[in-house]
């Protein structure tokens, strides 16, 4: 099975998580004794999108803070199961402050490595296969989780990750010649940048944790520089939620529908937006069977455009396309801007800009005294008129005329990880 049905029993399973976040956790007892709704009144689709958002960022900090004082560990006050029962942990990287940890339950890891191996099989990973890891391994939601997973379903996973730097990780996979390599996408550009892979005989690529693969002009690059490997753009991994694109790439397939609920709000008033084609709204997520940390109505800001109907791959399942998020937008005389749209239209610059760039602000955002500002690469040997197209397009996509300053080619750092793509510094 690659795509989860949703049960039929989805209001048993509605019930019993909304029983379970009000039993286990003080914060979502308070919230839903606050809203005077019980947990044996939310039922339906319809019940949830009544509900306001109850966990997103800034509260997932507070709750942090409060479980650390008081109760003497780091996974919120959302925590449900007893910490006993917590034997699997990971975290997001903390580059911009604490990191946020996620805690799993045996029943919760299970579920991971399932939705784990859909995806992977989705984008062509069979058992016997070898796969090269090439994640920051550490305590990322795609370091260990990911090992586990391709373990369980039968391949064979290299665990070099990329904190092992690009010469042993080419070292290595030259020794063990996968059939797939993960990577981010900046990583995997890098990489083939460096042109040293493209005989391996990889056949598949699975790029996460920033926007990129889902471009065209990316995937091509990618694609090429691994000797004609497909890729696969990945998102989710924790809570019951998994998205995939396949050989279509019309976007990401919802692969999770059996083990969480995902439902769009509007970015603005919080009203609920129907999931419909072509809909467009912040990401709201319920878990139906998570126990660790199960998610109830909450939201860490992805803003999706859906997309329903039959896929050209013959999969059903809804698609999802990620615009950026609500933390990273921009607001620019009171136009919304989100710097991954930036960046896909970057990416179809190639190759006159190399497609680094970074947004500089004076102050943190949202508002922003306009002119944006941009430092950009500039391709080696570019034709002149670059830098002006790229003006051009964001005036007429985005009603932004940014002031853009050409930097050479390979002034940016290049990174394994995420990529920052905003610097606040003094004008």
């Amino acid at each position: 099975m690659i795509a989860g049905a949703r049960p039929a029993d989805l209001a048993t399973l509605l019930t019993r998580t909304a029983r379970h976040c009000y039993d286990g956790s003080e914060h979502y007892r308070r919230q839903l004794d606050e809203l005077g709704v019980a947990p044996e009144e939310i039922r339906s689709l319809e019940d949830l999108s009544a509900l306001p958002v109850l966990v997103d960022k800034e509260a997932e900090i507070t709750l942090r803070a409060r479980s650390l004082a008081e109760s003497g560990h780091p996974y919120g006050e959302h925590l449900c199961a007893p910490l006993e029962d917590v034997v699997g942990v990971a975290s997001t990287s903390g580059t911009t402050g604490d990191p946020t940890y996620y805690a799993f339950t045996k029943s919760d890891i299970a579920i991971t490595d399932e939705l784990w191996a859909r995806a992977f099989r989705l984008g062509g990973v069979r058992p016997g296969d070898t796969v090269l890891h090439a994640f920051g391994m550490s305590m990322f939601l795609a370091g260990v989780p990911i090992i586990r997973a391709l373990e369980r379903m039968g391949a064979r996973p290299v665990p070099v990750g990329a904190e092992a730097g690009s010469e042993k990780l080419i070292r290595i996979a030259r020794q063990v010649r996968p059939v797939a390599i993960c990577c981010t996408p900046s990583y995997g550009e890098y990489l083939a940048e460096k042109g040293e892979l493209a005989d391996l005989g990889v056949r598949h690529i699975f790029c996460a944790g920033e926007p990129g693969a889902g471009l065209p002009e990316v995937r091509a690059r990618l694609s090429d520089g691994f000797g004609g490997a497909s890729v696969t753009d990945v998102l989710g991994g924790v809570h019951g939620v998994m998205n995939a694109s396949c050989s279509a790439h019309a976007g990401m397939h919802l692969l999770g529908d059996d083990h969480s609920i995902q439902q769009l709000i509007d970015p603005d008033t919080g009203a609920p937006v129907p999931m419909v084609d072509g809909a467009i709204g912040v990401r709201v997520k319920t878990t139906l069977d998570w126990q660790a940390q199960p998610q109830l109505r909450a939201s860490v800001g992805d803003v999706y455009e859906i997309r329903t109907g039959v896929c050209e791959c013959g999969l059903d399942a809804p698609r999802a396309h990620v615009i950026g998020r609500t933390d990273d937008m921009l607001i620019i005389k009171g136009v919304k801007l989100y710097p991954a749209a930036i960046q896909n239209l970057m990416f179809e610059l190639r190759p006159q800009l190399t497609g680094h760039f970074r947004i500089v602000l004076g102050t943190p955002g949202p508002k922003v005294e306009p002119p944006l500002r941009m430092r950009v690469e500039v391709s080696d040997g570019a034709a002149d008129g670059a830098v002006e197209e790229l003006v051009r397009r964001m005036h007429t996509r985005f009603s932004v005329t940014p002031q853009v300053e050409a930097i050479p080619e390979g002034s940016l750092p290049r990174t394994a990880h995420k990529v920052k793509l905003i610097e606040v510094e003094a004008a």
